[in-house]
């Protein structure tokens, strides 16, 4: 299996990493990871959120550009990873948020509840993720960036590219480097645990429609935009 050559561990917490996405296990203020569906973004940024949880003291908000209820966040993932992980007696989820047993705690917000005065809240946090980050407003990243300010505060990006003028892919793909920024891209062939039943779809996409099975499961076409 592609994986890594060593687990992010957590005292005793041991999780298998895509050898892609490895380069995310260091430490950088920026961290993205990009491409299309089955590549299992979301999944390895809610394992590593959870480690970070456990192996000490840690607050963090997941975001999205709109939310207007808890079903439109990374919840439930986060609820089924910890039952997967068998951390179910460290972690209490509670309405709007979970709580570690070492005060850690995890909240969900939508960026469009925030304000430049409200959005204070998140000063002392180590962490946001921003899920679906292809739908943040430049407004949004504007005020979410300089609002995490707490020694050792990251941001993670994870996104389906959509048009090479949404603000995540101008911010980490734009033609500069970002200062403490890394961004990394995975589609369905880097993850080593991509599904059969993901994979019978993507075969049935590409051939009944190419162009929109490449929008749905890799990059190439916002790379054609990028050189068009």
């Amino acid at each position: 299996m592609d994986l890594a050559p060593s687990a992010c561990k957590s005292k005793t917490l041991s999780i298998g990493v895509p050898r892609r996405l490895a380069p995310l296990l260091e430490r950088h203020r920026y961290k993205g990871a990009y491409g299309g569906r089955g590549g299992g973004k979301s999944h390895f940024f809610a394992e590593m959120l959870l480690a970070r949880c456990y192996g000490g003291p840690t607050r963090a908000a997941c975001i999205r550009e709109v939310q207007n209820n808890l079903k439109e966040s990374v919840r439930q993932l986060l609820v089924d990873k910890i039952q997967r992980m068998g951390l179910g007696w460290f972690f209490d989820v509670l309405g709007t948020e979970i709580r570690g047993r070492n005060g850690s705690i995890i909240i969900f917000k939508g960026m469009q509840s925030y304000n430049a005065e409200n959005i204070k809240s998140l000063e002392g946090f180590d962490i946001a993720w921003v899920e679906e980050a292809q739908t943040l407003s430049a407004h949004s990243l504007k005020l979410l960036r300089p609002t995490l300010r707490a020694e050792g505060s990251e941001l993670w990006f994870s996104w389906n590219p959509r048009h090479d003028t949404d603000a995540v892919d101008r911010f980490f793909r734009g033609g500069r480097q970002v200062t403490g920024g890394i961004a990394v891209e995975i589609n369905w062939d880097g993850n080593p645990w991509f599904p059969d039943v993901l994979r019978q779809e993507k075969d049935d996409d590409y051939a009944s429609d190419p162009e929109t099975a490449e929008h749905v499961w890799g990059t190439n076409a916002i790379k054609a935009q990028k050189n068009g």
